[in-house]
């Protein structure tokens, strides 16, 4: 019988998770946590309301990629993992809330233009 731990890629000494996977699936734009003065009220009303239970929306964004990146890591232990910070599109990050007052509209995201 085959386990997940028989798996090749799980016998490696590294894994790959991307910080954007985890932050896409919280919603929220990296740096609308940090500059709540340029994020429209619509979204600050979204961000604050999932940050209810953290001191802020930055503590929330902190405490959920830790552990989006933990939970990862975890069924890697013992060994060590590489995490990539991002591989996100503009026009992805831009559909995050409060990406629209941080990210440029660009005609071919693949290429940055």
């Amino acid at each position: 019988m085959c386990t997940l731990l028989d798996r090749p890629i799980l016998k490696t000494p590294s894994s790959l998770p991307i910080a954007s996977w985890v932050t896409n699936h919280k919603g929220i734009h990296p740096k609308a946590v940090l500059n709540p003065d340029l994020v429209n009220e619509k979204d600050w009303a979204i961000i604050e309301d999932r940050a209810i239970n953290d001191d802020s929306p930055r503590d929330f964004f902190v405490r959920k990629l830790s552990e989006g990146i933990a939970s990862i890591a975890a069924a890697f232990y013992p060994n060590n993992i590489i995490v990539r910070l991002g591989d996100f599109k503009s026009n992805e990050y831009c559909r995050l809330i409060g990406g629209e007052a941080f990210e440029p509209h660009e005609e071919n995201p693949m290429i940055g233009m």
